[in-house]
């Protein structure tokens, strides 16, 4: 009968330890549920947007403001309340683009602009200031090409004009026109 005693209290210890051990190892289990977010509504809402980007020697490149910007659930792309990008050469302002608003997809850094798109141009030493009007417009921020295929209105200089579709490209300071132009060209060298 000893010998039995001796027994119990260990095995018993042992059932109560390990029964303890399999309720708090129940009882800390956190169990995650996972819910499906509405994909048309957003994931993340920022009211205020000011965003600021550098180039690799600190000088401000780009700039975005905005009074509302949000991304929707599994997406890579933000959009845009009433967007304006301004884009920087060594600090000094290049062009900027107001819109209603605008998509910016996050891998290709383009942004989308949709209505009332107008795209300034600064007057600098070689060339004379710019001003393009239309309904929509992609700008690539690597390359600084600005584009559409919609019908814009444009000013350069005293010059102005139409057409349906531009590629306007920064680096190299040239408005590609395609198709149906109309134009009233002012000739700086001859009529000051």
């Amino acid at each position: 009968m000893n010998r039995f005693r001796s027994w119990i209290f260990p095995l018993a210890l042992a059932l109560i330890l390990g029964g303890l051990s399999a309720w708090l190892g129940r009882i800390s289990e956190i169990v995650v549920e996972e819910v499906k977010l509405d994909p048309v509504k957003p994931q993340y809402l920022i009211t205020g947007v000011h965003g600021q980007r550098f180039d690799i020697s600190g000088s401000l490149k780009e700039k975005l403001d905005a009074p509302r910007a949000w991304q929707l659930p599994d997406q890579k792309n933000v959009y845009f309340e009433q967007p304006l990008l301004q884009l920087f050469q060594q600090g000094v302002h290049q062009y900027s683009v107001t819109a209603v608003s605008a998509r910016y997809e996050m891998e290709s850094k383009k942004v989308f602009l949709q209505q009332k798109v107008v795209l300034n141009k600064t007057a600098d030493a070689q060339r004379p200031a710019a001003k393009v009007q239309t309904d929509n417009l992609t700008v690539d921020t690597v390359s600084e090409v600005a584009q559409t295929d919609a019908p814009v209105h444009y000013q350069y200089g005293h010059s102005s004009g139409t057409s349906v579709g531009m590629v306007y490209d920064n680096q190299n300071g040239l408005l590609n026109l395609p198709s149906r132009v109309r134009a009233l060209i002012y000739d700086t060298k001859h009529n000051p």
